[in-house]
């Protein structure tokens, strides 16, 4: 069979032009009035599309629930406005919950009609938490004992759900009031047969007053039977915590049966629940859900101070000592010198040596003393500094060169120096010292303390070094 090119061209623009329509997003949005409720407490479901002024949004119709759990309390019409070409459809639906916990909406199918086409659209699912309306006693106040030994039976209520489930809507609606009830009445015999017969093969009860009273009797009624008819019956009441039999089951005399709670005078306290690990989980899923920015971070600050703390801190242990005041320039040097003195050195063969601490201790107290970096300096480049800057007398200049020269050329030369030019060697030195100090006031603020720091060391085993 051949294909016109024409018509497949035709057919594959239908199937782009179908996908396109499928695939256009609407503004939809849906919330919750309230995404927490206290047991039986009426909340909205809030439902707001925006489309086309030539498209209609036909919604669904709820009867008696929206989704599992989640009660239609009322189906209101939607409001429509319209503007600036578009249609913006606002539709609620009142709704409550008697079971407690988490209970999911599930999502809303939306009908689009666009002239002759049809789309569908669904909305977000969504959950809300349902808390316990009634505060009970910690302690059970009342366990029910079976009176008598025999079977298990519940009330049936007059088989009323069963009827309206077995007749659908659009029988009732076909039918006039007489013959709905004759229907109903035929059906309810139906029921009741079935339900003696079953109730028959496992309790071997046949009385059928007795039978049909159980059926007639409330859902909340217990009964307790055996084959010569009903033993004992209790009511079942809502504030039942626990029930430990099951319909049919064997009870012997004294078993329990249920526990009942007390339930407290309702008042404004009964809205204070319990705040539970279920409800903290639900607010801190819907927390983050929104807010999922701050859990990195956090995450990120959290992971950094680990790192810190393990390894950049690892060994790192704060030192304590102390350190002595920096002392004025001159004092150091003299001291140094005396001591250079009362040690005699060079009169033990170590003149080399006794120069070369004689012209430390010189180049350490020009640097402290002038800011000149001396102790890296040639002789020539500190004599030029001094001379540039023109810092001491030409008396001091003297004294200055003679020491630094002789030491050069004990150290550098081999120069035998006499005896007296050690000691002028040394006598120049404290001259120049003590004629180039800095002058301090008596009424200077400096003092000889001692201050304690503290130090970062890589290992406890590095100790500071003190001042001398």
């Amino acid at each position: 069979m051949r294909i016109n090119v024409k018509t497949l061209l035709t057919l594959l623009s239908l199937v782009f032009v179908v996908n396109f329509t499928f695939s256009q997003e609407i503004p939809l949005s849906v919330k919750l009035l309230k995404d927490t409720i206290l047991i039986g407490e009426q909340t909205e479901l809030q439902i707001e599309a925006k489309v086309p002024a030539g498209s209609e949004i036909i919604f669904p119709v709820y009867k008696d629930t929206i989704s599992a759990n989640i009660d239609l309390i009322l189906d209101s019409k939607p409001v429509i406005t319209e503007a600036d070409g578009f249609k913006t459809y606002q539709k609620s639906y009142l709704f409550t919950s008697f079971d407690t916990g988490f209970n999911s909406i599930a999502a809303i199918p939306l009908r689009i009609v666009t002239n002759a086409d049809t789309n569908y659209y669904l909305t977000n699912e969504t959950q809300i938490f349902v808390k316990p309306f009634v505060l009970l006693d910690t302690i059970p106040v009342d366990t029910t004992y079976a009176d008598r030994a025999g079977s298990i039976v519940f009330g049936k209520d007059g088989f009323k759900k069963e009827i309206e489930k077995y007749i659908p809507d659009s029988v009732k609606q076909s039918m006039s009031s007489d013959s709905l009830e004759m229907l109903k009445a035929s059906v309810k015999d139906q029921l009741l047969n079935l339900f003696s017969s079953e109730l028959t093969k496992n309790t071997a009860l046949y009385n059928q007053d007795d039978i049909t009273k159980i059926a007639e009797a409330s859902s909340q009624k217990m009964f307790i039977v055996d084959k010569s008819g009903i033993l004992a019956d209790y009511i079942v009441a809502g504030s039942v915590d626990t029930v430990f039999v099951q319909e049919y089951q064997q009870v012997t005399q004294g078993q329990p049966l249920f526990t009942l709670y007390r339930i407290k005078d309702i008042n404004e306290e009964l809205y204070n629940t319990p705040f539970n690990f279920a409800e903290f989980w639900f607010y801190l899923k819907k927390y983050f859900r929104q807010y999922w920015w701050i859990l990195v971070l956090c995450l990120v600050v959290a992971a950094a101070l680990i790192y810190f703390f393990m390894f950049y801190k690892k060994d790192k242990k704060p030192v304590f000592f102390k350190v002595k005041p920096k002392l004025p320039a001159h004092v150091i040097a003299l001291g140094k010198l005396e001591q250079i003195r009362k040690e005699k050195i060079w009169s033990k063969g170590h003149v080399k040596e006794y120069h070369s601490q004689v012209t430390d201790v010189l180049r350490e107290y020009i640097e402290n003393r002038f800011g000149i970096y001396a102790v890296e300096m040639t002789t020539s480049e500190i004599l030029e500094s001094f001379e540039k800057a023109n810092l001491v007398s030409d008396s001091e200049m003297i004294k200055l060169r003679q020491t630094l020269e002789i030491a050069d050329a004990v150290k550098f030369a081999r120069y035998k120096a006499l005896q007296n030019e050690n000691d002028l060697s040394l006598k120049n030195s404290f001259d120049f010292v003590e004629n180039t100090k800095e002058v301090i006031e008596e009424n200077s603020d400096f003092k000889q303390s001692e201050a304690e720091i503290e130090v970062q060391e890589e290992s406890e085993n590095i100790k500071p070094k003190e001042n001398e």
